[in-house]
């Protein structure tokens, strides 16, 4: 089976690029297509392919060779020589920092788009998953905990959360919007290869239809409801419509970390209990992703966080969940505080106290990234499953807080710190499934 991957820049945050630079060490096969004709040439290893955009066509260097080419395509043929080609205008992240994206598969598709660039990545399914699994998971985890991950990587890829057809893709490349796959690497892990041969073709199903199998790195003690976190892909409403396979699951052997009706406070004082370590321990608790902590003095705080929410404000999909006070000032920040959680303890809404008002921040990433701080160099926060320590100064002004968090990314469905937590205690790839996909059950692709 083969998959369409849309490949994003070197931020993962779009899939528009301005140039792309293609080389292989085995050499490149290159087909050049335009209304009148097909032209194929041979690049050897010293040689790179750069493309730019020129309105709604491609120009086309070659080095080494002369001249200029006028495209309204361009496709990097991989079938022959080493199967493998870089892309040399993206990097990615990998063991030693940002290195040139490597990628095995079929063939590199390069289109124009509205004065920039497209650029899809053919490859079977298979192969597909060998990336995803060296970008998402350590090999050093159990083979059970890959074989979890194998399994709901190939499920997302049928069934991503937002469609990728209007790009002429089947998924792309990104954490920030399908699941991360940052190439290949020239030496791949027999571990992950393992896994995804030994769960060939198995997807996940509700019903007659393959799951949205989301994941996550750490879920801070408690998987999170779908609802509690996530918009309508469609409509971008929140909260959505709940989906029965995604629901919030404590991550201990017997008893629940909260009460399903408990209020915020009381769910915020459970929260705080388990990062001070007075809960029993869960299957994630053994990571270092398990509790954080950010400490922003008040001035960084205010000098970036408005900003930032302005930005929120204006960008469609992240507008609706960003209230302002009637005059629509910042002001001094006096307090932070959780409105509103999910059973796990994930944040739904939190109020941003001002001299000016009171700010309505909603759904959990657009909480996190009302955070970004490039001054403490954030992103974003950890997770939204947080609480805050408020210290003031003698006039009894906020001086500084303090973000404590529990978990790695949004929490719903799988998570992987957990998996391998299930894993250690014995449980298989199966177990570990039902546990996070609730009534799922695992079918062979096409069965």
């Amino acid at each position: 089976m083969k998959l369409r991957v849309a490949l994003t820049t070197t931020d993962i945050s779009s899939l528009e690029h301005k140039q792309v630079v293609v080389s292989s060490p085995f050499g490149l096969t290159v087909q050049f297509e335009n209304e009148k004709r097909v032209k194929t040439l041979s690049l050897n290893a010293a040689q790179q392919l750069k493309v730019s955009p020129r309105g709604e066509e491609l120009d086309v260097v070659i080095t080494g060779a002369g001249g200029r080419i006028t495209a309204s395509r361009v496709v990097v043929d991989m079938t022959k020589g080493g199967h493998s080609a870089f892309v040399n205008s993206i990097k990615r992240a990998r063991a030693k920092g940002q290195e040139h994206a490597e990628y095995r598969g079929h063939e590199i598709d390069i289109t124009p788009h509205r004065g920039h660039l497209r650029l899809t990545l053919v490859l079977d399914m298979e192969q597909y998953l060998k990336g995803v699994l060296e970008s998402e998971i350590p090999s050093s985890y159990h083979i059970e905990a890959l074989k979890a991950q194998a399994v709901a990587a190939r499920t997302y890829a049928l069934n991503p959360r937002i469609s990728h057809e209007k790009d002429n893709a089947d998924v792309c490349d990104s954490y920030l919007c399908c699941q991360y796959f940052a190439g290949h690497k020239a030496v791949g892990s027999a571990k992950h290869t393992q896994a995804i041969e030994s769960t060939s073709g198995e997807i996940l199903k509700y019903g007659t239809k393959a799951i949205l199998a989301l994941f996550s790195s750490n879920a801070g003690g408690y998987t999170s409801n779908y609802e509690d976190c996530f918009s309508d892909p469609k409509t971008n409403i929140f909260p959505p419509a709940p989906i029965p396979y995604l629901r919030a699951v404590p991550e201990k052997q017997q008893t629940s970390m909260y009460e399903p009706k408990a209020t915020a406070k009381e769910i915020e004082k459970r929260i705080k209990e388990s990062w001070h370590g007075q809960k029993h321990a869960t299957f994630d608790s053994w990571s270092p992703h398990f509790k954080w902590s950010v400490h922003m003095p008040a001035q960084s705080l205010e000098a970036h966080m408005h900003h930032e929410l302005s930005l929120l404000a204006k960008e469609p999909e992240t507008a609706p969940f960003v209230i302002p006070p009637e005059g629509g000032q910042f002001g001094h920040i006096q307090k932070f505080e959780v409105t509103q959680r999910g059973v796990s303890g994930v944040a739904i809404e939190l109020a941003i106290h001002t001299s000016q008002g009171q700010w309505l921040v909603k759904k959990e990433l657009v909480i996190r990234s009302a955070f970004k701080n490039p001054e403490l160099k954030l992103v974003r926060l950890k997770s939204a499953k947080i609480f805050f320590e408020h210290e003031h100064d003698h006039l009894g002004l906020l001086s500084s807080v303090t973000v404590r968090g529990l978990g790695w990314g949004h929490g719903v469905g799988l998570q992987q710190t957990g998996a391998q937590g299930m894993a250690l205690l014995g449980k298989n790839y199966r177990e570990i499934l039902a546990h996070y996909f609730t009534n799922s059950q695992i079918h062979k692709i096409g069965s």
